[in-house]
């Protein structure tokens, strides 16, 4: 199965299906990714959504601090398993219902396998993989490739200060909230300690690019986040698991971390390039829907009516590679009348 690219699109009949020249890559790559984005968002591809949209992962987490901050092509994890059990994902509204178990971390007796991990909760979103801690910090910023360097490229630190004020700076003749830092060899530091980071925004760079925090008085770093070459803004899901087993899986309790499993929905990373994979893996769904986009811009009588003709036909090959790739009448399913337990634990026999 090959995957589908930007040049795939380019090739084939979609750029004369919508009226756009081949070689125009912006235009076909605008068109292709507000098609992703209509089909991704769709009411018909509920929850496990259309093929190559999801994928495993695994996660080292530490008992110390059981959070999973998801890297930015993890929109949100579906299903978590932890020592070869699975674990229910809740949103941030489950530990606010009514006679509910309230909000979590809580007191734990104890964290063996018997008090394993049952439920993992959402939490906020995050602008790094790691907190900042031992505030106050610096925070200091390493560029991967040194053609970034000298190219006015720059990164934007919003958070507060260290006397806990929200950092506000003027650029040129604009005041915008947090202090733009400029690339520098070998690193560049902010001018500023910061007790918290709100967010950060960079510029479309060469490189990767790492930022740490600097404690101002040993000097020690520690890595707080790494973003990629077209990433512009910091923003990654996180979960919280709660208990942590100390010691499972033939384990002896001694490794302060546990690998953890997760079925992940995919996040957009829209195409720029010709060498950019496409998250909608069918290319006849993407030409369908990028002609559904080119109609849902037209002021005539009869443009509705064809965009959602040609939106159906997209949903309808959709659900045609599903059955292509994972079969009709084999569907991921657990008939469990008696929950957990087996027939024998309620003195049931199948003599």
């Amino acid at each position: 199965m090959q995957r589908t690219r930007l040049i795939d699109f380019r090739l084939s009949r979609g750029p004369a299906a919508v009226g756009a020249c081949a070689s125009d890559i912006y235009r076909i790559a605008q068109l292709v990714n507000s098609a992703q984005r209509r089909l991704l968002m769709a009411k018909e591809a509920a929850d496990e959504g259309w093929w190559g949209t999801w994928a495993e992962m695994a996660f080292i987490v530490s008992r110390d601090n059981p959070y999973i901050t998801c890297p930015r092509e993890v929109a949100r994890l579906e299903k978590i398993d932890v020592c070869t059990m699975p674990v229910d994902v809740q949103n941030q509204f489950y530990e606010y219902l009514d006679f509910g178990n309230g909000r979590l971390p809580k007191a734990w007796s104890s964290r063996l396998c018997e008090n394993r991990v049952r439920t993992a909760y959402a939490r906020n979103c995050v602008p790094t993989f790691t907190d900042l801690s031992n505030a106050p910090q610096f925070i200091r910023i390493f560029t991967t490739d040194s053609a970034d360097v000298g190219s006015r490229r720059r990164v934007l630190l919003q958070g507060t200060d260290n006397s806990g004020n929200v950092i506000v700076s003027q650029d040129g003749l604009v005041q915008v909230t947090g202090q733009w830092v400029e690339f520098a060899t070998p690193y560049a530091t902010a001018p500023m300690q910061f007790n918290t980071i709100t967010g950060i925004q960079k510029d479309v760079t060469n490189g990767f690019i790492q930022i740490f925090q600097v404690d101002p008085t040993t000097g020690e770093q520690v890595l707080l986040l790494e973003m990629q070459p077209g990433e512009t803004t910091a923003s990654y899901r996180r979960y919280y698991l709660d208990a942590l087993p100390l010691d499972c899986c033939g384990g002896t309790g001694d490794n302060p971390e546990v690998t953890v499993t997760a079925l992940a929905k995919l996040e957009l990373i829209p195409v720029v390039v010709d060498t950019d994979y496409c998250l909608i893996q069918n290319l006849e769904a993407l030409i369908e829907e990028c002609q559904a986009v080119r109609y849902s811009e037209m002021d005539t009588p009869v443009a509705a009516q064809l965009e959602a003709k040609c939106h159906a036909r997209a949903i309808g090959h959709l659900n045609g590679e599903l059955t292509h790739y994972m079969g009709f009448d084999k569907p991921a399913l657990i008939f469990k009348p008696f929950g957990s337990a087996v027939l024998e634990r309620v003195r049931i026999g199948m003599t």
